[in-house]
């Protein structure tokens, strides 16, 4: 089982406070997944638009990517569990 955890969204603006949201953990199947996978699952969960881009992090047990809805675009970090 994969838990996603600390999901988070975090609207990117030129000027003025972000907007920023927390989401609940995601628990998924492990079927060897790989990040882009997983990241296009939370999308999917949450409704959280389109995959723009996707942060090749040093660490295989983070996400990031970049996520556009209705013409705003938002980072999305979270943790990933492997139970």
């Amino acid at each position: 089982m994969i838990i996603i955890k600390q999901i988070k969204t975090k609207e990117l603006v030129q000027m003025g406070p972000a907007k920023d949201r927390d989401w609940e953990d995601l628990a998924l199947p492990d079927m060897g997944q790989s990040t882009k996978e997983l990241v296009k699952a939370v999308i999917e969960a949450y409704d959280l638009g389109e995959l723009i881009a996707q942060a090749h992090t040093a660490t295989p047990k983070v996400l990031r990517a970049t996520v556009e809805k209705d013409h705003t675009s938002y980072h999305l970090s979270a943790k990933i569990r492997f139970d």
